[in-house]
């Protein structure tokens, strides 16, 4: 099976049971806990994926890195999860389920790379601009990158506003490289 339609079927499920139960931002703040986790320790990941660990056992050494208790509907998901051996898809589907609680409440992830960091007015500006423009509540996430060299570039799902020093000189090389093809002619 695909690991995307696994991911998919886990959150739906998710998503479905924190609707009804009116817990859908606290189960994906808790994931997003995970998440974080998982991404920034292979070695925790590659726990959770191990087939030779028990259910438990990797629950109790989440909690233990996570510093506390899960919650019960959570520990219960994650059981499932577990015992089914579906430890390697736990940070997919909280990826998964963070999109559709997004959806739920008309919020879109922005990632804004900019060369340089942002004014908070600025910021504020840019965060109002995009919403007006995709009329759902953005939720930016600004990452600096120094090559760049100036300007922004904005990440919204799979779309790429590139308003960049470095994409500007990149497209006027393209163009000059064009112009000298055409004028040389291919030999």
């Amino acid at each position: 099976m695909l690991t995307g339609a696994v991911a998919n079927r886990y959150a739906r499920a998710l998503v479905s049971y924190a609707k009804e139960h009116g817990a859908v931002d606290e189960i994906g703040a808790e994931l997003g806990r995970i998440r974080a986790l998982l991404e920034a320790s292979k070695e925790l990941a590659q726990f959770l994926a191990s087939p030779v660990v028990t259910a438990e056992q990797k629950l109790k050494a989440l909690e233990g890195v996570l510093g506390g208790p899960l919650r019960t509907d959570v520990r219960r998901f994650l059981t499932i999860m577990l015992e089914r051996g579906r430890g390697a898809y736990v940070a997919l589907v909280a990826e998964r389920y963070q999109e559709m609680a997004d959806e739920i409440h008309g919020r879109v992830r922005v990632e804004i790379e900019t060369a340089h960091p942002l004014t908070e007015a600025d910021l504020n500006e840019l965060v109002r601009r995009l919403t007006e423009a995709c009329g759902k509540t953005v939720v930016p996430k600004v990452i600096e990158n120094p090559a760049l060299i100036a300007g922004v570039r904005i990440h919204m799902g799979h779309r790429v506003l590139d308003a960049t020093t470095a994409n500007a000189l990149r497209q006027f090389r393209d163009r000059l490289l064009a112009r000298a093809v055409r004028k040389e002619g291919i030999r």
